[in-house]
């Protein structure tokens, strides 16, 4: 069975690391990246071609929402999972928009 390759982004290197701990304790799971800003983001899952990026929504430069527009908008078969302490119904209605990237994403 294929790994899903896994690349984080957080801005709390806890966080990360947190993550990266619980998500590789799954056989089936490889965490290939992890970085702490949007723009870095954008230049991993670029480089690192991840399946999901688990992606905070708040961050510096760029924030989750922003990152995520970019990458779907170079790589549309990435599948991004927004991570946010912020329960607030703009948020995620903002993000669901992020991954739709004007098309009917699943």
């Amino acid at each position: 069975m294929k790994r899903v390759r896994v690349l984080l982004v957080d801005d709390h290197t806890v966080v990360r690391r947190g993550l990266r701990r619980i998500l590789e304790s799954v056989p089936d799971i490889e965490v290939i990246g992890e970085v702490g800003d949007g723009v870095a983001a954008v230049g991993a899952a670029s480089s690192l071609t991840p399946d999901v990026v688990l992606m905070d929504l708040s961050l510096p430069g760029l924030n989750g929402i922003q990152a995520t527009k970019r990458i779907l908008s170079e790589q549309p078969t990435i599948n991004v999972v927004m991570l946010s302490m912020h329960a607030e119904e703009q948020y995620v209605e903002q993000s669901l928009a992020a991954g739709r990237g004007g098309q009917n994403r699943r």
